[in-house]
């Protein structure tokens, strides 16, 4: 089983480009100088034999975690390592994730203690996943990934391309983004079949829905770490030039105290957070050339199925239990946010539709082989699974003609 796990390993989680093989488990990568002045550095690992209490970043793909990680480099000097980056360094301390999205994997045991969740605007994150995907070929394997690194944040893919990516997995990755928020919320509440390995609800599978509830919970959050978060930080908001130091404090509260782990003083926090974006070297979506983002648009209906879903997700953590929880209520301020956005999007293709293309009866089809042609296709090929030995755990989930 853990083999087929390993074709989960896609690098848009790649793109840490700090390098962590010194070890240091006591030095700051910041200069405190008082009075809120500080001067920013290079983190570094924690050493393997050290033992410091361990946090996850986790969010769905693109929903911040580069800017996570390097902001979170910034206020406490210790490297933020990848779940499955550097598999020779341990899994400790701070590590950031899209697990359960197919994108991530659990490679860090029991080795964490605390979450800190990671959300965006799924109307920017979901074109910024296919981004990085294009820029690494669709790579699904570590080693493949590992080859396409230097391509990272350099090209945005064709308009083409996107729309294709777009119309094949839309449907799936707007439920997989409130499904990763629900995970963590739930504790570890199970969208997927047991031996659906990659999480993902691709044929033959399916994702869960409401009536197979009761879920089943994840071993992981049961035994390994505590996935309810301890903050839900948002991307929007860490980005922002007024918002942004005070969206890094939240971090920086959560990582305060925990043991092996310091944190840069509360009156530095504003200075950190500056210093961070003028100094870190890692690349930008800036850094990319290609069309602008703002190319990568969706139709009416997938808008209006956004809209839909940012609204039930709202009313889910506004009502009930969810009352007065303050991550809760952190989670429905941006989602009213996220909903004014598309919402003025939607309007805006309302007063102006856009022209609509002629009814092509091969769409689909088209769409699903070139989506197949890529690294991320067609995971579960029934000669390919056959071939892992694991086929007499899934083969009924296959038709007797395919």
């Amino acid at each position: 089983m853990y083999a087929l796990c390993l074709l989960s390993f896609s690098v848009v989680v790649i793109y840490n480009f700090s390098q962590v093989d010194s070890v240091n488990t006591k030095r700051k990568a910041y200069e405190y100088l008082g009075n809120g002045d500080c001067n920013w550095t290079d983190a570094l690992a924690f050493g393997p034999d050290s033992d410091p209490y361990g946090t996850l970043l986790a969010g769905y793909p693109a929903s911040g975690h580069r800017v996570a990680w390097q902001q979170t480099e910034g206020i406490t000097g210790n490297a933020v390592l990848d779940d499955f980056f550097r598999l020779d360094l341990p899994k400790i301390g701070l590590v950031k994730t899209q697990f359960p999205h197919y994108e991530g994997i659990w490679s860090y045991g029991d080795h964490l203690s605390q979450t800190i969740l990671l959300i965006r605007n799924p109307r920017w994150a979901m074109p910024s996943y296919h981004t990085l995907l294009s820029e690494i070929g669709y790579a699904h394997t570590w080693e493949l990934a590992y080859d396409e690194l230097p391509n990272v944040f350099s090209m945005r893919p064709p308009v083409e391309d996107w729309v294709k990516w777009r119309d094949y997995r839309f449907d799936d990755e707007i439920l997989l983004w409130g499904y990763h928020i629900d995970f963590y919320m739930s504790r570890g509440e199970k969208y997927w079949l047991t031996y659906d390995f990659e999480r993902n609800g691709q044929w033959p599978f399916r994702l869960l829905n409401e009536t197979d509830r009761p879920w089943n919970r994840d071993n992981n959050c049961i035994h390994n770490l505590d996935c309810y978060p301890k903050d839900v930080i948002s991307y929007e908001r860490l980005t922002d030039t007024v918002d942004g130091p005070n969206e890094l404090s939240k971090i920086a509260t959560v990582l305060r105290g925990a043991e092996g782990v310091s944190v840069i003083p509360e009156d530095a926090i504003d200075c950190i957070w500056h210093e961070t974006w003028i100094n870190t070297p890692a690349p930008n979506n800036d850094d990319r050339d290609g069309p602008a983002r703002e190319e990568y648009t969706f139709t009416v209906p997938q808008l209006e199925r956004m809209k839909s879903r940012l609204e039930e997700m709202k009313d889910k953590y506004s009502t009930g239990s969810w009352v007065g929880v303050s991550n809760a209520i952190a989670l429905v301020e941006n989602f009213e946010n996220y909903l004014v956005e598309v919402t003025a999007e939607l309007d805006g293709l309302y007063a102006n539709p856009p022209p609509t293309p002629a009814p092509d009866a091969g769409y689909k089809l088209e769409i699903q082989q070139w989506y197949n042609s890529k690294g991320k296709g067609n995971r579960y090929d029934k000669a390919k699974l056959q071939s892992w030995g694991v086929w007499d755990l899934i083969s009924g989930f296959f038709d007797e003609e395919e």
